[in-house]
């Protein structure tokens, strides 16, 4: 049985969602590959929550996409 996931409170979105951009900021791309998950989550919630994002959450641009790479293999 699985539990729900802990939420974060306001100061430790902030907290978490500034450290990650310090890093970003500071070390440039080896920044973004040093941010932990707790991190990207609360920049992206912080993003969310500005409303920053355009269109409903339920538009089509605003929902997950996934890339898949396929191969080619030749027969």
């Amino acid at each position: 049985m699985t539990s729900d996931p802990e939420r974060f409170s306001h100061d430790e979105m902030l907290k978490l969602a500034r450290s990650a951009v310090n890093k970003i900021d500071r070390l440039g791309p080896r920044g973004t590959t040093l941010c932990t998950m707790e991190e990207i989550e609360a920049m992206a919630a912080l993003i969310a929550i500005s409303g920053l994002l355009p269109g409903h959450p339920t538009d089509p641009m605003r929902q997950p996409r996934f890339v898949e790479n396929e191969r080619t293999r030749d027969v």
